[in-house]
């Protein structure tokens, strides 16, 4: 393999990874950049992609007070950014370390038309900041590490409902009374929640330069959150009355003036706001990743991943006031699958060029349409002297699906997405 392949085809391998991997199933999002690992320099580095899933929603139908609703065909996925910084490299003797940013979770999304009274808007984000070390020594004809490391997470998230569309919860309940929400209900109800955890990674990797091959194990860990925050602009009373009187094992079944005053009295008083507290788990992943020199200027990677989203089934979110489970959220996922295979080519000692294919198995449980994607992702890099400079970009099939469970129903077509990013890194 003719000299510079080994750094620039293995280097151009991350721009690819970058978009193809940059809408993978559940909540996935980046993944911290680790090549200093392996590096006998040191190496800043920097990037970020831009995603616009383009999914949308069609055919809604559900339950409202006034009978059964329909809402307008809508894309309710909103476009993100995902950065990426890493700074490392070689410390001392054969202990390499580097310390990392990004953004391993996220979801955006808003909608519009009548189930804005279910959901508003939904968006949660988690910023992930890392420490990973490895230790090398020659085993064979390469050589082996051993790889393990520390990160912090902190998670915001927010969610929304819009009381002034309907007079009633959407619920096939005919004790609901027009008219009882209004001023009371404020703006829009919204919820925010913090929190933070820690986690770690640990695994393997084997090298030989020669030859450009390069594999890894990693293994990341679960991070579980006690999170908290508060309930703004809700109309506790109101909510939970209705309940009460749409249960038929309430006393206060069909008398909402009834469950109203009872709640009123014992429980809620007036009160528009108060804490919130929820406890949740982000899931543990298992990735084993393989590249390899298979020709003068021409390498071969593949990776798998394993992701255990089934721990992301029912969030129940506790109110200040009484202390009693007041609003959930129901996602019910299974495990992710992300499969991805491609090849990069190098055209000269500065330029080189990728292209891969990835497919990720989707997680839905009929609580929404994250179902299997497709991902044909390409990129391009130029490298000079100790600067580099990387550009990617994906196309992304979005599959079919119905959303099935919840109060409304809906169905997501085939349809495109894309993804692009931009990197640099510098080597000192």
């Amino acid at each position: 393999m003719r000299r510079g392949t080994k750094t620039i085809t293995i280097g151009l391998f991350g721009a690819t990874v970058l978009s193809s991997a940059a809408l993978a199933g559940g909540f996935s999002r980046g993944s911290a950049n680790l090549d200093g690992l392996y590096g006998d320099g040191f190496e800043f580095y920097s990037g970020v992609t831009f995603v616009s899933p383009g999914r949308s929603y069609e055919n809604i139908s559900g339950y409202s007070l006034e009978g059964f609703l329909d809402a307008p065909d809508q894309t309710f996925s909103n476009d993100y950014f995902i950065p990426y910084v890493s700074v490392g490299g070689k410390l001392a003797g054969n202990l390499n370390c580097v310390g990392s940013y990004t953004q391993p979770y996220g979801g955006d999304s808003e909608y519009s038309g009548a189930i804005q009274f279910d959901t508003a808007y939904q968006n949660f984000v988690v910023d992930e900041l890392g420490l990973t070390c490895s230790v090398g020594f020659d085993a064979g004809p390469g050589r082996a590490y051993l790889i393990g490391g520390v990160f912090h997470e902190s998670l915001d998230y927010n969610e929304a409902q819009d009381f002034q569309l309907y007079d009633g919860i959407p619920l096939p309940n005919p004790f609901f009374d027009d008219g009882v929400y209004g001023p009371n209900a404020g703006d829009v109800s919204s919820l925010n929640l913090t929190g933070e955890s820690w986690g770690y990674r640990i695994g393997v990797g084997f090298e030989i330069p020669e030859i450009a091959l390069r594999g890894s194990l990693m293994y990341r860990s679960q991070t579980d959150y006690d999170a908290t925050g508060m309930y703004s602009s809700t109309p506790f009373a109101t909510i939970a009355a209705h309940q009460i009187a749409g249960d038929p094992d309430s006393p206060f079944y069909g008398n909402y003036a009834g469950a109203l005053g009872y709640v009123q009295g014992n429980l809620y008083q007036s009160q528009l706001s108060t804490t919130a507290s929820a406890s949740a788990s982000l899931p543990q992943s298992v990735e084993f990743a393989l590249r390899s020199g298979i020709r003068p200027g021409w390498l071969a990677f593949a990776s798998v991943k394993w992701t255990d989203w089934s721990v992301l089934q029912q969030i129940q979110v506790v109110e200040g006031i009484a202390g009693q489970d007041f609003s959930s959220s129901s996602f019910f996922f299974k495990d992710g699958w992300t499969v991805t295979g491609g090849l990069a080519h190098q055209f000269n000692e500065t330029l080189a060029g990728s292209f891969s294919v990835t497919w990720d198995k989707g997680v839905s449980g009929g609580y929404d349409t994250l179902t299997d994607t497709w991902t044909v992702a390409s990129g391009v890099r130029y490298a000079k002297d100790n600067m580099t400079l990387s550009a990617g970009g994906a196309a992304i099939y979005l599959s079919e699906g119905q959303k099935t469970e919840g109060d409304y129903t809906a169905y997501s077509p085939g349809e495109w997405g894309y993804a692009l990013s931009l990197s640099g890194s510098l080597k000192f």
